[in-house]
């Protein structure tokens, strides 16, 4: 079904390479996109295209090797988890053989420097904020947040048991 996919089925990578368009549609503005590690490595070829073009698009990569939102359906839904972890390629390395500027970030401070330097420079950037895994997304099916949802929905199971 049309537009299924933008209905809470998970869409990744749209924004990774839109991004690009919304900063042609907007040159004026500063476009950010933030992303996990695992959206940007279903797309993240957009960034040799903002290169040759000089589009300064800045993606922040939150890296935690591991399909997160997957992982957190695959644990309310199976009660375990497959095929969602991974090694992740060293980003910021790629972003600068692309041509763009490239950072990789594990502190709060080191992120801000990052991202200072990215607004400063006007060039196509990307900043691997490398995460810990206990980060979880603001994205829940309960309005009392993601850990509350997991909860609710695996009490609920075994009420229908």
């Amino acid at each position: 079904m049309p537009g299924e996919a933008a209905q809470g089925r998970g869409p990744m990578a749209g924004h990774v390479n839109g991004a690009i368009g919304l900063k042609m549609a907007h040159p004026e503005r500063t476009v950010v996109v933030g992303c996990g590690d695992g959206c940007y490595s279903l797309s993240g070829f957009e960034l040799m295209t903002a290169v040759e073009h000089e589009i300064p698009v800045i993606w922040v990569i939150f890296d935690d090797q591991e399909f997160k939102l997957i992982k957190l359906f695959q644990l309310v839904t199976y009660a375990e988890t497959a095929l969602v972890e991974f090694q992740n390629p060293d980003f910021a390395s790629y972003a600068r053989a692309c041509g763009a500027d490239g950072y990789r970030v594990e502190t709060l401070e080191e992120f801000e420097d990052a991202f200072r330097a990215a607004l400063s420079t006007g060039w196509p950037t990307l900043i691997d904020a490398r995460i810990t895994r206990w980060a979880v997304p603001h994205y829940s099916p309960s309005p009392d947040g993601v850990i509350a949802g997991l909860v609710e929905t695996v009490e609920a199971r075994f009420r229908d048991r």
